[in-house]
């Protein structure tokens, strides 16, 4: 199983992300670093403020790290052991456009797959590591299955989760739920129940809030296992026909 390396600095949403990731490792090692949170505007030798291991393991996730620190990680990853840097923006303010142009830019020539989700729950499997990421550990864009029996929700499971672990949490409150609509205004009471950790700061190239964006995927999450569930009519006696 894949070893993972969390890199963070300050805030709640690391916590989360741990929690949720230590709980699905089956044996995969998932290891913590705090840094610094106050640094200077440039940091001249960032290598300095990386802890030892950094770039050992096989996937790193910096979560709200300092932009040096940040274009550091994805050297170091190529002179140790790691596969991917996964960045999670949460807020807009955690990592400039102008440097996730250059990071993108630069993981052919390190050779390090990179993946940048606003926020987390948007991260797709799309290149071999972070797919194999996304399987072992269940989290990333979510994933649900669902089975309707007489127009009600009757069994859910969380094939993937996002990260902060509301989609786990979620899919045993759906249960009970009548299937359309009322399912979906359902998911979208279960997301403000287990508050969503991105942030409500406006985004102008969406003209939304990354805490919306999060919201409106899990809306369409629930959509598409609705349009794919298994449905059934439960007979006179109990027996599912």
């Amino acid at each position: 199983m894949l070893s993972v390396h969390i890199l963070h600095t300050s805030g709640y949403f690391w916590q989360r992300l741990a929690e949720y990731l230590q709980s699905q490792s089956a044996g995969g090692e998932v290891s913590i670093s705090e840094l610094p949170e106050q640094l200077p505007m440039i940091v001249d030798y960032p290598r300095e403020f990386l802890p030892k291991e950094a770039g050992q393991a096989d996937i790193t996730i910096a979560v709200h790290l300092h932009h040096d620190l940040l274009a550091e990680l994805l050297a170091l990853l190529s002179e140790g052991a790691g596969q991917a840097l996964i960045v999670p923006v949460e807020n807009p303010n955690w990592v400039r456009p102008g440097l996730v142009r250059q990071i993108i830019r630069d993981c052919d020539k390190f050779d390090v797959e990179v993946a940048f989700a606003e926020p987390f729950c948007t991260l797709h499997p799309a290149t071999p590591a972070i797919k194999q990421f996304c399987d072992e550990y269940r989290v990333g864009c979510p994933q649900l299955e669902l089975v309707i029996t007489d127009g009600v929700v009757t069994e859910a499971r969380c094939v993937r989760s996002v990260p902060c672990g509301l989609t786990e949490w979620a899919v045993e409150r759906l249960i009970g739920t009548e299937a359309g609509e009322a399912l979906i205004a359902k998911a979208r009471t279960l997301h403000h129940s287990r508050p969503c950790l991105a942030s409500m700061s406006m985004v102008p190239p969406m003209d939304d809030t990354l805490m919306h964006k999060s919201l409106f995927l899990f809306e369409d999450v629930v959509r598409q296992a609705l349009a794919a569930a298994q449905t059934s009519t439960e007979a006179p006696g109990g027996e599912q026909s």
